[in-house]
């Protein structure tokens, strides 16, 4: 990324019991179906050999199940994870010649708010990828099955958090790409274009 961000959510969220099985607007359980966003509360970090840093990730998508015994839901469909910081162009900005990356997430993402804290975030049945964009140098690119954070329970816009989750430079890499790398982020979720928070209960 996520860039993953994640994808990543992305993607990209802590919950104090394993019963933490319901997102929630203003107190009323919110639908399948429902658009979610996760936006960041701090800058995005891709540290690893080479730095990235973002100063703004919004990832889009949908809730897929919600209220259930089962852990919550939700998927981001490639395209809908967007990074942007200082850089050229509005690009993320590195430590790199150029000084200037564009973060793009190739994959879909699907996440899980499920119990004991765990927020899991994975390519939808295959692997997590993402790519740097050096201006005037190269593309690096990263793949992983998963990345694992935690999230809040009865705060409002909820939080998950992604740290130090690595992901590996595949093979194809040019010289000069480091051969990991590894994602922070922290994410506020809402619906689209609401200001208000939601909320895992």
């Amino acid at each position: 990324m996520t860039c993953m961000a994640i994808a990543a959510f992305a993607s990209f969220v802590i919950a104090p019991s394993a019963s933490a099985t319901t997102l929630t607007e203003s107190g009323s359980s919110l639908a399948v179906g429902a658009s979610i966003e996760g936006e960041n509360k701090d800058i995005v970090e891709f540290t690893g050999g080479v730095i990235v840093t973002c100063s703004n990730a919004l990832l889009k998508g949908k809730l897929t199940q919600n209220n259930t015994t089962g852990p919550v839901k939700g998927e981001i469909p490639v395209g809908s994870a967007s990074y942007s910081g200082t850089g050229t162009n509005g690009d993320c900005t590195s430590n790199l010649f150029g000084g200037s990356a564009k973060v793009t997430v190739n994959s879909k993402l699907c996440f899980e708010a499920g119990p004991s804290d765990i927020l899991k975030v994975t390519g939808c049945g295959g692997n997590v990828t993402f790519s740097h964009n050096f201006t005037g140098t190269g593309t690096c690119k990263y793949e992983t099955s998963s990345v694992a954070g935690t999230y809040t329970t009865n705060s409002t816009p909820a939080v998950g958090s992604l740290v130090n989750q690595v992901a590996k430079g595949e093979s194809t890499n040019p010289f000069f790409c480091p051969a990991e790398s590894y994602l922070t982020i922290q994410l506020n979720f809402y619906t689209t274009n609401s200001a208000t928070g939601l909320t895992f209960s």
